[in-house]
């Protein structure tokens, strides 16, 4: 049994809602409330376990990891066996930062769930994001084995691949998730970054013309207009990319990443001041920017030499 970490002792009832816990039992008893499908009253211990649990929800879902690593620590202390309680405490817990704990009660919830194919997965992700490629490997694939249909277990499963340095067992993963879910925004941007990673600029195009397809016109996400720069610069169309920057910069215009790629395009475009103006920017912004100062000085050795040349 893992630690319930900081939310579950030392807790006064009224910081959980107890007072409300306390008139929602008042309720249930007195009413002899019922579940569908079963007869009888509600047992104390499970009616407390998800009012206790929804309230731990909500919490999440406002964006207070706080308030719901308390409500959902006290959850799982009274009953431990619950894995919907196990599983949002984990939640919980990783989103406050408690990144090991929340692993080892997700852990947990799988032992109490083993055939929800949708706690591996999770717990998949957490122990990728931790570094554990062996361990989220085994639990994508065991995902899928038990539900196949499941697009988050084969994009899962996806990600380990490419944390492993296997793009084209990534990419055969993400078309599987896409034949289950073909408008899923992540699992586009996944496909067209393996794409370009693979060096096939005109599917990772393609595919990144799908994904902004599922915004309205003008609600791209900057990273979607980078990646279609860099397929447009990787197909020799130098004005595409320019224009793909351009409107990555009107969303963020104090990247000095985005404005090295601008006037790395427009160099190559044959646009030199424009080139030059924009590196000029992204140096304001970030002086010791490596990749302007380097592109800025060739473009003022280019200048020197034609200078020369026309002077002769």
């Amino acid at each position: 049994e893992p630690e319930l970490g900081r939310g579950l002792r030392g807790h006064p009832r009224h910081v959980v809602g107890g007072l409300e816990v306390l008139c929602f039992l008042s309720v249930v008893f007195l009413a002899g409330c019922q579940f569908p499908g079963r007869e009888g009253p509600v047992p104390e211990s499970l009616a407390m376990t998800r009012q206790l649990t929804q309230q731990g929800v909500a919490a999440l879902e406002r964006g207070d990891p706080r308030q719901a690593t308390a409500a959902l620590a006290e959850a799982v202390r009274i009953s431990p066996v619950d894995p919907d309680a196990r599983r949002h405490f984990a939640e919980s817990l990783w989103r406050s930062g408690d990144r090991e704990q929340a692993v080892a009660h997700m852990n947990e919830a799988m032992r109490l769930t083993p055939e929800d194919a949708t706690v591996r997965v999770r717990l998949a992700e957490m122990q990728l994001a931790l570094g554990n490629v062996e361990a989220a490997a085994k639990n994508a694939a065991d995902a899928i084995d038990r539900n196949p249909k499941l697009a988050a277990a084969w994009m899962a499963r996806a990600r380990v691949m490419r944390a492993q340095g296997q793009p084209r067992r990534a990419l055969a993963d993400c078309h599987r998730a896409l034949s289950l879910t073909p408008d899923d925004r992540d699992l586009l941007l996944m496909t067209a970054e393996l794409y370009r990673q693979l060096n096939q600029p005109q599917r990772a195009l393609g595919t990144l013309h799908a994904l902004a397809d599922t915004y309205g016109p003008g609600e791209e996400p900057v990273d979607v207009l980078v990646l279609e720069g860099f397929a447009y610069v990787a197909l020799g169309r130098y004005d595409d990319a320019v224009r793909a920057y351009h409107g990555a910069l009107a969303l963020k215009p104090d990247s000095p990443e985005v404005l090295y790629h601008l006037a790395q395009a427009q160099w190559r475009a044959g646009r030199s001041d424009d080139a030059a103006r924009a590196a000029r920017q992204a140096l304001a912004l970030q002086p010791g920017h490596q990749e302007s100062l380097a592109i800025l000085q060739q473009i003022e050795i280019a200048a020197a030499a034609d200078g020369n040349v026309q002077r002769r």
